[in-house]
């Protein structure tokens, strides 16, 4: 259960967290996690959490550990698998899988860069063998060619029914996308309207695509993927002509 201490601050399972846009973030600390989330996203989170009870969760883009604690003391999962591209662990996370005795079920891989397909497949055959995913969250560049290629990779892995959240889809359009580096990106709502068409073409792939203001969940439908798998293939002729005519 979550307690709120402050406007920002809240205690889950004897563990501090706080909530702060990446323009105010703080290293996290043992027992103390930046979380990279506002109020009402974790709020969001929690009530997405206790309804589907993912207990196999991969989450790519974890930052400093904060969203892998909050995803574990929520969740309560069976397995949980945390991916960035950071060269080092998070010592406030690896604190906590020490301090709450989660060897095996909570692991950190750092180093790896979510366009690596065989990396991010060799990572989830480790760590989860033959299990079907729960719950996948993108939450790493941001960006469309990365994000395509990590959902690729990972979306067969989810059982049927099962959810993939990929956040901050719509940076480009919160002004996030007016400065610095992002200038020139091209914005991921590409990427969501690439998830939409599948959805109308091939529903038995993607079930079902929900666009939230900082999520957009996509639920995966029954038909059998394999390693071959890629969303391009999924929104046929007229979604792709669709896409082209936008493009121009």
């Amino acid at each position: 259960m979550i307690t709120w201490t402050g406007d920002d601050t809240f205690e889950l399972g004897g563990t501090t967290f706080v909530c702060r846009p990446i323009g105010r973030r703080f290293p996290s600390e043992p027992g103390r996690f930046c979380l990279l989330k506002a109020r009402a996203e974790v709020e969001w989170y929690e009530r997405f959490l206790r309804e589907r009870e993912p207990k196999s969760i991969v989450e790519v883009g974890s930052y400093d550990g904060g969203s892998g604690a909050f995803l574990t003391e929520l969740a309560q999962p069976k397995r949980l698998v945390t991916i960035d591209q950071r060269s080092e662990p998070s010592v406030a996370l690896t604190d906590f899988i020490a301090r709450r005795h989660l060897d095996g079920v909570v692991t950190a891989y750092n180093s790896v860069d979510q366009s690596n397909a065989a990396r991010l497949r060799a990572i989830v055959d480790e760590a989860f063998g033959g299990t079907e995913l729960d719950l996948a969250i993108d939450d790493a560049s941001h960006l469309v060619a990365p994000t395509r290629a990590t959902f690729n990779c990972l979306f067969p892995r989810l059982a049927p029914g099962a959810s993939y959240i990929i956040e901050d889809w719509s940076w480009a359009h919160s002004g996030l996308g007016d400065h610095g580096k992002w200038t020139d990106e091209q914005p991921l709502t590409a990427f969501v309207f690439e998830l939409v068409l599948a959805c109308a073409y091939q529903s038995a792939v993607v079930a079902t695509v929900n666009v939230l203001k900082n999520y957009t969940v996509v639920e995966r439908g029954p038909a059998a993927l394999d390693e071959t798998f890629d969303v391009v293939s999924c929104y046929g002729p007229r979604g792709a002509a669709l896409l082209a005519d936008r493009e121009r």
